[in-house]
């Protein structure tokens, strides 16, 4: 069964042109990856608020992910963007 992983990603003021500029760069490659089935994002100039919606065959493609994205050092360069963790809501596929 397919899951779903949204990801809440709130941006410092200051770095929220830069995040949305890094999502559109790399979230093409996330969707090529392996695994993945659907990837979209949006994204709240009032909030700072960025959101991925990611769906993935299964949850260790998306651990596989998150892990090649880590050794990179990516996971590190957008969490300094945000002004709290990152929020990280993992659901099995109805529909």
């Amino acid at each position: 069964m397919s899951v779903v992983v949204q990801l809440t990603l709130k941006a410092k003021d200051d770095q929220y042109t830069k995040l949305v500029e890094t999502m559109k760069a790399i979230l093409p490659d996330t969707a090529k990856f392996e695994g993945a089935e659907l990837i979209s994002c949006s994204a709240d100039d009032e909030s700072k608020t960025v959101k991925i919606w990611e769906v993935w065959n299964k949850i260790e493609s998306q651990q596989a992910y998150m892990g090649w994205r880590t050794e990179r050092g990516e996971i590190d360069a957008l969490v300094s963007m945000l002004r709290e963790p990152p929020q990280i809501d993992q659901m099995d596929l109805v529909f």
